[in-house]
C-alpha cells in the first residue's frame, strides 16, 4: 500500500491550543474522553493496551505508552480536515471534537490511525497523523500550523473501519511540573485501571454494548458484580408537583470496596457521565455487606439542579431532591439489611448486653459499634446459639476495649479482620461525639493558656519576663497558628537550608536599622532592661503540594521598635529583593509578617486606607504575581482577634453535643430515628 505524504493546514484558536494541553482535571479524564469519544463513534469494541515499566526496570514514568484502539466508524481521507484538523470547533459530531485531543494531556506525541468509509464514492481510506506539543507550541504564528499526514485509498470492499489513538513519551514528573494535571493518575495504574473502567462505563460493561479489553484481557461483568444489577424506576415529584422519572441501578460489588458509593449521571453525545459523587452511610447497615455502586439517572430533571447538587448548600427545592434519595436509598437497602435487624432485636434483648441501662451509653457511636462488632463475633462464632456462656465474657470485653480505644485486639486476634476493614471499625470508634468533644475542649483550652502567655510576653509583663521575651522567636515557631490556622501544621526548620541562608542574608541587608526618635519609631514606654531586647526573626515552611510550597517570614520587632515608615519601607525592599533573587521560584509563596508592640500614628494611617481582604485584616502589601504578601500587625491585635475566635470556639463547645443530636434527629424527622440514621457525603467525582 503507497502512502500519499500530504501537509494538511490546521484551523485553530489561540485560546483552543492552549486548552489542548491541560484542558481535563486529571489524565485519566482525559483518558476517559478518548474513551467517549469511541463510544459515540459507535464502537462495539475498545482495546485499551498500556506498557507499563517492568518492576527491575528503572523509569521516569510509571507508564511508558498507551494505544486505543475501537472498531467505531472512523474517519475517511475526505472528512479529515473537517473532523480532525479543525481545531476551531471545540464540538464535532461522531465523537472528533476536541476531546480527540485529550492524548495530548497525557504525552508530548500522539499519533491518530483510522480507517473510514466514505458512503458517497463508496471507498475506504487510511489516514495516519501525528500530533507533537513540542511541534505545535514552536509555530509562532497559527496560520503557520501545518500536520505531515500519511493517507491511503484502500483496495477492495472487505476493509473494517477503526479508530486508534497511540501517546507515546508520557510527561515525566520534571515537565508535569506545577501543571499537575499532566500527572499520571493513580487510576491508569495497573492494578486499578480495570475497577477505574468499571466504576466508570458500568452500565455498557454490563450490558456487553462495548466490550472492553485492557492488555487483550477481556473485561466481564461478573468480575465486578454479584449477580445482576437491580434496576428500579422511580418518580419523584418537585414542589410544583411536576413529577420525573428517576433510574435507580444498584450493582453490588465483587471488588474491595466495601461502601456504598452514589453517581449521579447524565447523558453526553449519548455517553453516561457522572456529573456528582457521593457515599451514602448508615449506622444500622450490616457491617458484613459487600460495597454497592449506585447510579441514578433522569431524562427530564433540570440539568442545573442534577449537576450541581451541593448536599451542604441547597435551597429548598434541592433539599427536597436530597430526601427523596436518601429515602428511596434508605428502603432499598433497608430491604438487604433483615439478618443484621433481627439480630439487633435480639442483642438489646439479651442479658449480657452493655446499654440494657441507657446511661451506660457512653455515645450513639460506640453503641452503634458495639452492635456491629458484636454481629461480626456472632457470625464466626454462633454464640447465641452454640456457646452462649461465652456472651458473659465477650461482651463486657468488647466494651472495655471500645471504651479504652484497644479494639484492634479483637478485631484482629478474634475477629481475623484485614486491615482495610479494621481501620473501617476504627473511623467509626473516632466517630465517638463525647470524646470528640472532650479533645476539642482541651485544643481550645490549651490554646487559650498559649495565648495568655504570649500576651504577657508581648503586651503586658515585657519587663518582668526579659529572659523569655528575648526567645519569643523559638515560642512562635511552636504556636505559628496565632498567624492563621493554615499555619498549624508549618515545619519550624526550612527543608532548603541553601534557602534559609538567603533569605536571613537579605533581612541582614534589608531589615536592620537603628530605630530613632525622629522616625517616629521608637516606643517611649521602654526601660533599660527591655531596650536590651533585639528584633528577631524566624522561617518557616508549608507543602502546598509535591511541588509548591509556602515560606513564612515573620519578623518579631524589639519592644523598643514602633512600626514606622521606615520599617514598611524595609520590608517593601525585602520582598522586592526576593522577587528578584536566583533562589526564588514561581512554586514558591512568600507570607512576610512584621509585627511590634506598637505602629506610628503615620503608619497606623498609611495601613488604614488599605482596602484588606476578608481572610487578611493585616493585609498591607501583595505582589503582582500574588505570590509575596505581606501583613504588618501589632501584638495586641493578634491576641484579641485570637481571644475571640477561641471564646467563640469556647461558646459552641456548651452547644455541640445537643446539636448533633438535633441534626441526627431532624436529618430524616418522618422516620424513627431508632430504625433510620443515614448521610450522603459528597466527593469529589473519580479523577
Amino acid at each position: 500500500m503507497a502512502y500519499l505524504h500530504m501537509k494538511r493546514k490546521v484551523s485553530a484558536t489561540t485560546r483552543l491550543l492552549h486548552d489542548l494541553f491541560t484542558q481535563y482535571q486529571s489524565t485519566f479524564l482525559a483518558f476517559c474522553e478518548l474513551i467517549n469519544n469511541s463510544i459515540q463513534a459507535q464502537a462495539k469494541n475498545i482495546s485499551i493496551v498500556i506498557d507499563y515499566p517492568a518492576t527491575s526496570e528503572v523509569s521516569a514514568t510509571a507508564i511508558k505508552r498507551i494505544e486505543i484502539k475501537d472498531d467505531g466508524i472512523g474517519v475517511h481521507q475526505n472528512y479529515i480536515q473537517d473532523k480532525l484538523l479543525d481545531f476551531g470547533d471545540s464540538s464535532k459530531k461522531g465523537g472528533k471534537g476536541i476531546g480527540r485531543f485529550a492524548a495530548l494531556q497525557i504525552g508530548s506525541n500522539v499519533t491518530l490511525e483510522t480507517v473510514g468509509f466514505d458512503n458517497i464514492n463508496l471507498t475506504f481510506s487510511k489516514v495516519i497523523i501525528p500530533f507533537s506539543e513540542q511541534y505545535i507550541k514552536s509555530v509562532k504564528k497559527i496560520e503557520d500550523l501545518e500536520i505531515d499526514t500519511e493517507e491511503a485509498i484502500l483496495k477492495g470492499k472487505n476493509n473494517s473501519t477503526y479508530y486508534k489513538v497511540t501517546i507515546d513519551n508520557i510527561y515525566d514528573q520534571q515537565i508535569v511540573g506545577k501543571n499537575q494535571k499532566r500527572k499520571i493518575s493513580e487510576r491508569l495504574l495497573k492494578d486499578n485501571l480495570a475497577d477505574a473502567i468499571f466504576e466508570r462505563y458500568p452500565i455498557v460493561i454490563f450490558n456487553k454494548t462495548v466490550r472492553f479489553k485492557i492488555n487483550g484481557k477481556l473485561l466481564k461483568p461478573e468480575d465486578f458484580i454479584e449477580g445482576e444489577p437491580i434496576k428500579v424506576l422511580l418518580t419523584y415529584p418537585d414542589k410544583k408537583g411536576v413529577e420525573h422519572q428517576l433510574f435507580f441501578t444498584f450493582l453490588q460489588l465483587k471488588s474491595t470496596i466495601e461502601e456504598v458509593r452514589v453517581f449521579l449521571t447524565t447523558k453526553n453525545e449519548g455517553v453516561d457521565q457522572i456529573v456528582g459523587g457521593f457515599h451514602y452511610e448508615a449506622d444500622w447497615l450490616d457491617p458484613t455487606s459487600k460495597g454497592w455502586f449506585v447510579y441514578i439517572h433522569s431524562e427530564n430533571l433540570d440539568t442545573d439542579l442534577y449537576r450541581n447538587w451541593d448536599l451542604d448548600g441547597f435551597d429548598d427545592k434541592g433539599i427536597d431532591f436530597k430526601s427523596f434519595i436518601k429515602e428511596k436509598l434508605n428502603e432499598f437497602f433497608k430491604g438487604k439489611n433483615k439478618k443484621y435487624d433481627d439480630f439487633i432485636v435480639k442483642l438489646k434483648k439479651d442479658n449480657y448486653y452493655p446499654y440494657k441501662d441507657p446511661s451506660n451509653a457512653t455515645s450513639l457511636s460506640k453503641v452503634s459499634l458495639f452492635t456491629k462488632v458484636a454481629y461480626l463475633v456472632e457470625e464466626r462464632y454462633n454464640l447465641f446459639t452454640v456457646n452462649k456462656q461465652l456472651r458473659e465474657i465477650i461482651y463486657p470485653l468488647i466494651n472495655r476495649t471500645i471504651i479504652t480505644g484497644e479494639l484492634d485486639e479483637i478485631l484482629q486476634k478474634i475477629l481475623r479482620l484485614e486491615n482495610k476493614t479494621i481501620k473501617k471499625f476504627n473511623t467509626l470508634l473516632n466517630r465517638a461525639e463525647i470524646e470528640d468533644v472532650i479533645e476539642f475542649s482541651e485544643k481550645v483550652s490549651k490554646k487559650m493558656e498559649d495565648l495568655e502567655f504570649i500576651e504577657k510576653l508581648t503586651c503586658t509583663e515585657i519587663a518582668q519576663h526579659v529572659a523569655e521575651r528575648k526567645e519569643l522567636h523559638k515560642v512562635i515557631e511552636k504556636m505559628l497558628w496565632v498567624f492563621g490556622e493554615q499555619y498549624l501544621d508549618n515545619t519550624n526548620l526550612l527543608s532548603d537550608t541553601n534557602l534559609e541562608n538567603n533569605l536571613k542574608k537579605l533581612s541582614a541587608q534589608c531589615l536592620t536599622y537603628k530605630a530613632n526618635k525622629k522616625e517616629d519609631n521608637v516606643s517611649a514606654e521602654t526601660s533599660p532592661k527591655v531596650r536590651s531586647i533585639t528584633d528577631l526573626f524566624l522561617y518557616s515552611e508549608k507543602p502546598i503540594d509535591g511541588i509548591k510550597r509556602e515560606i513564612l517570614v515573620v519578623e518579631l520587632k524589639a519592644p523598643k521598635v514602633k512600626i514606622s515608615h521606615i520599617e514598611l519601607q524595609q520590608a517593601m525592599k525585602y520582598a522586592k529583593q526576593i522577587e528578584e533573587s536566583a533562589f526564588y521560584s514561581e512554586d514558591m509563596s512568600v507570607h512576610i509578617i512584621l509585627i511590634s508592640s506598637e505602629i506610628s500614628n503615620d503608619s497606623k494611617f498609611a495601613l488604614n486606607g488599605i482596602t484588606k481582604p476578608r481572610e487578611n485584616p493585616f493585609f498591607y502589601f501583595q505582589s503582582e504575581s500574588k505570590n509575596i504578601i505581606i501583613s504588618v500587625m501589632r501584638w495586641a491585635q493578634v491576641v484579641e482577634l485570637n481571644k475571640r475566635k477561641l471564646s467563640y470556639l469556647s461558646a459552641k463547645l456548651k452547644i455541640k453535643d445537643v446539636n448533633i443530636e438535633e441534626k441526627i434527629n431532624t436529618d430524616f424527622n418522618e422516620i424513627g430515628f431508632d430504625k433510620v440514621r443515614s448521610v450522603l457525603r459528597k466527593v469529589p467525582i473519580p479523577q
